[in-house]
């Protein structure tokens, strides 16, 4: 029976397993085995909405196993660290640190990415990072720390104009943009769980990006849009402002004094994991990402896929795809049937990534654009816009769960977290 190991269970990584599973798996064509380092899965674009504690974690997870067990794949909790071609092995660390070979017949790489500090000094030493659960369940407890300690101060001094919590964020993309327009709903929230001095105007939070707009992947006019409304609700858009280092008091720009910050945060850029760079003689971007030909196949393996954030995949434009959900799982559903075409050694498809627009969350609002049949989009903003963006989460669901199932689970999400969401802020001292 063919061995089909799949590193990674993001977006892609887990809709790839799933239907691999219901296809192979269920008739024993093929045995599927998913490898991650986490127990469970969450949709990644929800990661600030986990910082904010506006999503929690436990409520809207898929733990990798159960979804196994109902999709016909294994399951192996454990660290990728490197390829051994000439035998087919994967190496990976396990939960007791103790090295495990698996071996392949097909590999398939979607261990997606990391932030990319660009080598800008003090950026590791200082800086929250925002690139997977953990570092997101993280930042939520420094954040919590912070407004806790916060109210001692205020519970023994008046206030005066200087006093407050300063957040700045490096990096004016997607993730960057919806994380600040979060914060200041989170510390309403906080201050509405008994800390009744805590409220968003003891809040600075600044949003630093170095080009000239923020969100360049929107058009200007949707994107000049959505920096009004973070303004208006007392975000600072900083444009045009290049950091050159990280010290513990702040953020240094090329320009300018020194923008302090009790708690610094950087989500400018991308890049695939470090140790993806040359790994097992594989090509690659400068970005680490393992270069694929349109197949999705690595230009020096036909045995090893690659999709999602750590796959460079040249598109017709002279561009490659993007680091996104979207992307992602489209290159899972035409990755999915390059393994079955590969099996029953048929010509393979090409992945062809189609833009379906980017709709940005801004907590009770969203706004963005949405690309219809062709190559006409449509602008949306407001609650409708914010219909859509949940919608694309609960596709994802289905996607995974079946439709039925997901109907279910996003009514039990709904009804646990309205339980559960105050237990995040209260019971703090």
């Amino acid at each position: 029976m063919k061995k089909i190991i799949i590193i990674g269970g993001g977006a892609g990584g887990l809709e790839l397993a799933t239907d691999l599973g219901d296809k192979l798996g269920k008739n024993s064509q093929a045995e599927i085995t998913l490898v991650d380092k986490n127990s469970y899965h969450l949709w990644k674009p929800l990661l600030h909405e986990v910082a904010t504690g506006v999503l929690d974690e436990q409520v809207d997870n898929i733990y990798y196993a159960s979804q196994g067990q109902q999709h016909y794949f294994e399951f192996t909790q454990g660290t990728f660290t490197n390829i051994d071609r000439q035998n087919k092995l994967v190496i990976i660390t396990d939960h007791k640190d103790e090295t495990v070979t698996i071996a392949y017949d097909i590999l398939v790489v979607a261990i997606g990415s990391t932030s990319n500090d660009f080598g800008t000094p003090g950026v590791k030493e200082h800086c929250i990072f925002l690139d997977d659960q953990n570092a997101a369940i993280g930042l939520r407890e420094t954040l919590i720390s912070k407004f806790t300690g916060f109210c001692s101060i205020i519970d023994e001094h008046e206030t005066s104009e200087e006093d407050k919590i300063r957040i700045a964020i490096v990096g004016g993309g997607a993730t960057g943009v919806e994380l600040a327009s979060e914060l200041p709903h989170m510390v309403e929230a906080f201050g509405a769980c008994g800390r009744n001095k805590m409220c968003s105007d003891l809040l600075d939070v600044s949003v630093i990006e170095a080009t000239d707009r923020i969100l360049p992947a929107l058009p200007e006019k949707t994107a000049s849009s959505i920096a009004e409304t973070l303004q208006k609700r007392g975000i600072h858009v900083m444009t045009k402002t290049m950091i050159t280092k990280a010290e513990s008091d702040g953020f240094y720009p090329k320009e300018g004094d020194v923008i302090k910050a009790d708690i610094m945060i950087w989500t400018a850029g991308v890049k695939a994991p470090d140790y993806l760079k040359e790994i097992a003689g594989l090509e690659s971007s400068r970005s680490n990402q393992l270069v694929v030909k349109p197949t999705l196949q690595t230009t020096r393996d036909d045995s090893i896929f690659v999709i999602g954030d750590c796959a460079y995949a040249m598109q017709d434009n002279g561009r490659a795809s993007p680091a996104t959900a979207q992307a992602a799982q489209q290159m899972a559903k035409v990755c999915y049937e390059n393994i079955v075409r590969f099996l029953n050694n048929q010509s393979l498809k090409v992945f062809k990534y189609i833009d379906k627009g980017t709709i940005i969350t801004l907590h009770d609002t969203a706004q963005g654009v949405v690309k219809l049949i062709g190559k006409n989009e449509m602008s949306v903003k407001g609650r409708f816009a914010l219909m859509i963006h949940r919608l694309l989460y609960r596709f994802h669901q289905a996607s995974l769960l079946g439709i039925f199932k997901a109907i279910r689970f996003a009514s039990a999400s709904k009804v646990m977290y309205k339980a559960k969401s105050s237990s995040i802020f209260t019971n703090r001292d």
